[in-house]
């Protein structure tokens, strides 16, 4: 499987950096991508994936075989990335990825956050004189940290995505989604994909950016690449280019 390295060193596979960016449904269509790109699919113009062979060979992940070992008859293209994103084998990522503190359980900032900083503060300052306040102090600055809320992405989340590039078109669709523009085109026509189908799938809104969110640079994630003649095209074409390919994932503090 390709991946894509950060400036720090962390080497990411395409379905997680999906995963990362934008949850169990983009880590979905990063798998049914990296299977168009393989060969091992192919989509129909009315919206039917249908696998190339009846074998889950050339699978690279779990996620990619539960795909697989589900087209033995054609189904929808949205309904095979549903189905992918509440599986089991996704639930796993999910678990993985939390194993290595790059995403968490994330929780709404409330809006009385700010009051428990300010008291935190005053008692804080008040401990100079008073000592005894100190406990409040600590008591009430853990409870704005608390209220202050989190979002899905630690900071090693972010520190992953930091500089991440498109450089083929499944990178390209685990940074945009299938729906998503490379400038003036359609993600999906990177595949051959006509608006018909690639419509089928809900608009997802990305995480806004933290620290770091993962932006393209060369190649198909930020220019205008060649569309291939069917929908169950090779290998993505080498492009050029430098508009943005954005899309990281925010996130609280740690």
């Amino acid at each position: 499987m390709v991946t894509s390295t950060t400036a720090r060193g962390t080497r990411l596979p395409p379905e997680e950096i999906g995963y990362l960016v934008a949850g169990p449904g983009r880590a979905a269509e990063t798998a049914l991508a990296r299977l168009l790109d393989a060969d091992l699919v192919r989509v129909s113009r009315d919206g039917l994936v249908s696998a190339v062979h009846q074998t889950e060979l050339g699978a690279s992940t779990a996620v990619e075989t539960f795909i697989l070992v589900n087209l033995r008859k054609a189904v929808r293209f949205d309904a095979v990335v549903r189905n992918a994103a509440k599986s089991a084998e996704m639930r796993a990522l999910h678990q993985q990825l939390r194993a290595r503190r790059l995403t968490r359980d994330p929780r709404p900032r409330l809006a009385a956050w700010w009051v428990f900083l300010a008291i935190g503060v005053v008692l804080t300052l008040l401990a100079l004189l008073e000592p005894w306040t100190l406990f409040g102090a600590v008591m009430f600055l853990g409870a704005a940290y608390w209220t202050y809320g989190a979002k899905p992405l630690t900071r090693a989340g972010r520190a992953a995505l930091k500089d991440v590039t498109a450089s083929d078109r499944v990178l390209t669709v685990a940074l945009e989604g299938f729906r998503g523009r490379i400038g003036n085109q359609s993600v999906g026509e990177l595949f051959g994909l006509p608006q018909s189908v690639v419509k089928m799938l809900p608009r997802k809104k990305k995480r806004k950016a933290g620290n770091g969110g993962a932006t393209g640079a060369a190649g198909c994630g930020s220019s205008s690449c060649g569309t291939s003649s069917s929908c169950s095209s090779g290998s993505g074409s080498s492009c050029s280019g430098g508009s943005s390919c954005g899309g990281g994932g925010g996130g609280g503090g740690d």
